[in-house]
């Protein structure tokens, strides 16, 4: 799917795979420059070196207070504004309720939650000069469907809600706030699952939870996050669109 991104600046963070890298390969191809922002120095630079608009490299690790500081400085001295940002960097944690630690519980909801909060402010000024757009991935564990994802499902029900907060603050501001909710998605980060359980019987059980029989991928997310990011969407805001292969209507 083409969009037109032709001398825009966009954030996406979480860039160095999976949604992040396809969103931020979606934006590059519709002639946007993309800020890549991830921990991973060499992955980052392998994607920037696919990419054609001149894309900006940004080492930075969410878990940290001042990484916050550290992407804005970097971003407002290589770009001219900014006029998206894709919140897509997160902690997964897949522990009992019974079992979870504080530490995991504080580090989830900081960097999926907090820390994509920190950054919608502190990109305010160039958002509103831009009349900007924020994209937050969220995800269908925020129904509920997580299991025991107790944590991370907390933090994606925040981040809806955020969405709805922030898109209603900003609206008379010119900016809009929307956000995507993968499902089941064919990622890298399911491959310690496949390894423990034996990937032919995760995919086949799991695909047996969608009405479409499939997994979604990467590609598909990111068609939608930069549907929502464009101006083709230029009269939605608040929402939260589940691409999840109709898992969360059973």
């Amino acid at each position: 799917m083409a969009f037109d991104f032709d001398g825009k600046f966009a954030v996406v963070t979480g860039a160095s795979r999976g949604i992040g890298e396809a969103i931020a390969r979606q934006l590059d191809r519709g002639g946007a420059r993309v800020a890549l922002v991830a921990r991973s120095a060499d992955r980052l630079e392998a994607v920037a070196a696919e990419l054609v608009n001149d894309p900006l490299v940004i080492t930075a690790d969410l878990s940290e207070h001042e990484s916050i500081e550290q992407i804005l400085t970097a971003v407002l001295a290589a770009f001219d504004g900014l006029d998206i940002l894709v919140n897509n960097a997160a902690v997964e944690r897949n522990q009992p309720a019974s079992k979870v630690t504080g530490a995991a519980i504080d580090e989830t909801l900081f960097v999926n939650l907090r820390q994509a909060f920190m950054l919608c402010s502190a990109f305010a000024k160039p958002l509103f000069a831009s009349n900007g757009a924020i994209v937050n991935v969220s995800s269908t564990a925020a129904t509920g469907a997580g299991g025991t994802q107790g944590a991370y499902a907390a933090s994606k029900g925040g981040l809806n809600t955020l969405t709805k907060n922030l898109a209603n603050e900003w609206a008379s501001k010119g900016v809009r706030v929307n956000g995507v909710a993968p499902g089941l998605v064919d990622t890298e980060m399911w491959e310690s699952t496949f390894e423990r359980l034996g990937e032919d019987a995760v995919r086949s059980g799991f695909a047996k939870r969608v009405p479409m029989d499939r997994w979604g991928t990467a590609d598909e997310i990111a068609d939608v996050a930069c549907f929502l990011a464009s101006n083709r969407s230029s009269y939605v805001t608040g929402q939260t669109i589940r691409v999840d292969g109709g898992m969360t209507n059973v």
